[in-house]
């Protein structure tokens, strides 16, 4: 499943593939904590774990054992149910903070904790749309953008900066996929190619992009 996620993602942005996210995968809990080093929340079952130092970039992404359980024995790429996008999306939403970061790292570009949770919620609207596409599930396309946009809860032990980071991440991207919503359905290699423009962009000009996208729809 994590490879199919992966390479699902790789495609729908032409990245290649060349780190296999299953090498960088960690389950335990207790060393994904020491690993960050007080930088996970309490009870957080993905995290992308990032140093950097002068020998280069490391990175790890622990998933929570028990979540990969459940969505393996659902199979959710054969059949995507309501109750398990919950799991799916932080999965995804893990990938995603992988992929970003080692296709940054190979660009040689920066890349802002801003940049990577709005990739997320972009990637895991998009991956789910093509999966609920493929399989026929109209109903759960059409209630996809409120499900994942309008229906958001914060973790309790965000602070006000992390609070702010991951309110806009969710507004920016809630706005960039509901145009994209409908391209998905009626010229889905047109949407294709504008999601892999966006996604090279630098942060900045995603946000410019987002702000023309709403006043055009205006």
């Amino acid at each position: 499943m994590l490879a199919a996620l992966q390479q699902q993602l790789s495609d729908i942005y032409r990245l290649g593939q060349a780190y296999d996210v299953r090498d960088y995968m960690i389950t335990d809990q207790t060393l994904a904590k020491a690993l960050g080093q007080d930088a996970m929340l309490g009870d957080s079952q993905e995290t992308l774990l990032v140093a950097q130092d002068d020998e280069g970039l490391s990175l790890s992404l622990y998933l929570d054992a028990d979540m990969l359980d459940r969505l393996e024995s659902a199979r959710p790429l054969d059949k995507l149910r309501a109750e398990l996008l919950d799991d799916l999306w932080k999965v995804m939403e893990g990938i995603s903070h992988f992929n970003c970061m080692v296709w940054k790292a190979t660009q040689d570009r920066s890349v802002s904790l801003l940049e990577l949770e709005l990739q997320g919620e972009i990637d895991k609207y998009v991956g789910t749309a093509l999966l609920a596409q493929q399989q026929a599930d109209m109903g759960l396309l059409n209630s996809l953008h409120g499900w994942l946009f309008g229906d958001v809860r914060y973790h309790d032990e965000l602070d006000d900066e992390q609070l702010e980071r991951y309110r806009c991440a969710n507004d920016y991207a809630a706005r960039f996929c509901h145009r994209l919503q409908q391209q998905l359905i009626d010229d889905d290699q047109l949407a294709l190619t504008q999601l892999r423009h966006f996604y090279r962009l630098q942060l900045t000009d995603k946000i410019s992009h987002i702000h023309s996208r709403t006043l055009a729809r205006a």
